[in-house]
């Protein structure tokens, strides 16, 4: 049947209106499934944002995704880290194209970034977090006070049997650890006669520290085996060699505020002993907190990342890699050693090892290094004394007294 005039007006037939309806109803169905696609596609884009890892509360929402391989020329402005698509990394976090490394919190443009680093964690390793460190034998060990130091009149601290060498090694006493929440994680000897010197310890740059650092992780159990207390602050993921000076200072007032807190597991244990350490851009920064607080004991930089030895008076250890392409002692460390004072107690060594902050790096020389010299300065032991000038170190001031 034909469509047609009626009275003026046109008048369909029954089979173009079905076709009509047919053709709308067809249109509506497409833009629903269209809508719904679009939905679905946001919030996957959204859920990769978050990223599956725990990743550290400031500024570090991308994955680390892939990162530049080290050019060998990395002393000026290294590339930036090239994002990459969401996963577990420890940064976590969804993919993206800028160096933030996904959809976090941007990197500065103006900030100085260095390339990839090596945690000194071989393959299916994990950093020691919450659980006690393995312990060594258990020999006969010195005592919380005063009895290694006679050229100091007691005043130091005695923990461990006399040293025959230097050593990376555990050593004889139990630790435990516990989250200082926004603060950093700390590790305490379990069994050693207070009172303890504490020291805290920085990451370098894309490591934001706490019980999951994979950059220095291991200092925590190391030091509390021998006797000291540390902490491995938090920080942010991008943070500068300044900010992570600051969060180490903050570490620093933490252990005096826990010492006074009668619930914390360092209530009254703490001799007031306090220094500072940190791996690349954390080892720029104990530098930078060294010149800010003299009243520091001991200051240890780890293949550190733009450090400054203007005014320091702190007792400083820079440790360098033979083969870091990231913060090479030609053109970091040693600039910054050379500006100290002849009057500050310092020593510059270099391990066989790459861009690593880890204890066991080059090893092992790396801790072996960095405990000695907390041992003779930050506990003041006497006993180290010649232990520390027993390594092949490249080169000190630091002469002791004899008997």
């Amino acid at each position: 049947m034909s469509n047609y005039v009626e009275n003026g007006a046109f008048v369909p037939n029954k089979d173009f209106l079905k076709a009509r309806r047919f053709t709308v109803f067809m249109l509506l169905i497409t833009s629903f499934v269209f809508a719904v696609a679009c939905t679905e596609e946001s919030g996957a884009t959204d859920q990769g944002s978050g990223g599956s890892a725990a990743a550290p509360a400031s500024g570090s929402g991308g994955a680390s995704g892939s990162q530049p391989v080290d050019t060998g020329v990395p002393d000026t402005a290294p590339p930036p880290v090239t994002g990459g698509s969401g996963g577990s990394s420890v940064s976590g976090g969804s993919g993206g194209s800028s160096a933030s490394g996904g959809a976090g919190g941007a990197v500065p443009s103006d900030a100085l970034v260095p390339d990839v680093f090596d945690s000194g964690i071989s393959d299916g390793e994990t950093p020691d977090s919450t659980s006690g460190a393995e312990t060594g034998p258990q020999p006969e060990t010195g005592t919380g006070t005063g009895t290694c130091c006679p050229k100091a009149n007691g005043n130091c601290l005695c923990h461990g049997p006399d040293p025959t060498a230097l050593t990376s090694e555990n050593g004889p006493y139990g630790s435990e650890s516990y989250d200082l929440r926004g603060v950093g994680c700390v590790y305490y000897p379990t069994d050693a006669e207070p009172p303890f010197a504490a020291v805290a310890v920085s990451d370098g740059f894309m490591g934001s520290g706490g019980c999951a650092s994979m950059q220095t992780g291991r200092w925590g159990p190391l030091y509390a085996s021998w006797g000291i207390v540390s902490m491995i602050v938090v920080t942010g993921s991008g943070d500068q060699p300044n900010q992570r000076a600051n969060a180490l200072l903050e570490g620093i007032e933490a252990f005096k505020a826990e010492n006074e807190n009668s619930s914390s597991q360092l209530y009254q244990k703490l001799a007031g002993r306090y220094g500072t350490s940190g791996f690349s851009m954390g080892g720029g920064g104990t530098t930078i907190a060294a010149s800010r607080d003299s009243s520091l004991l001991s200051s240890v930089a780890l293949m550190p990342w733009g450090p400054t030895g203007q005014g320091v008076t702190v007792p400083t250890l820079f440790v360098c890699g033979s083969s870091d392409g990231i913060a090479s002692c030609r053109s970091h460390g040693t600039p910054a050693y050379n500006q100290m004072p002849e009057t500050t107690p310092k020593m510059i060594v270099t391990v066989n090892s790459g861009h690593a902050g880890q204890p066991t790096s080059g090893g092992g020389m790396e801790g072996s290094w960095g405990l000695a010299f907390q041992k003779v300065y930050l506990e003041g032991d006497e006993r180290w004394q010649a232990i520390l000038l027993s390594g092949n170190y490249d080169d000190t001031n630091i002469t002791f007294p004899q008997n």
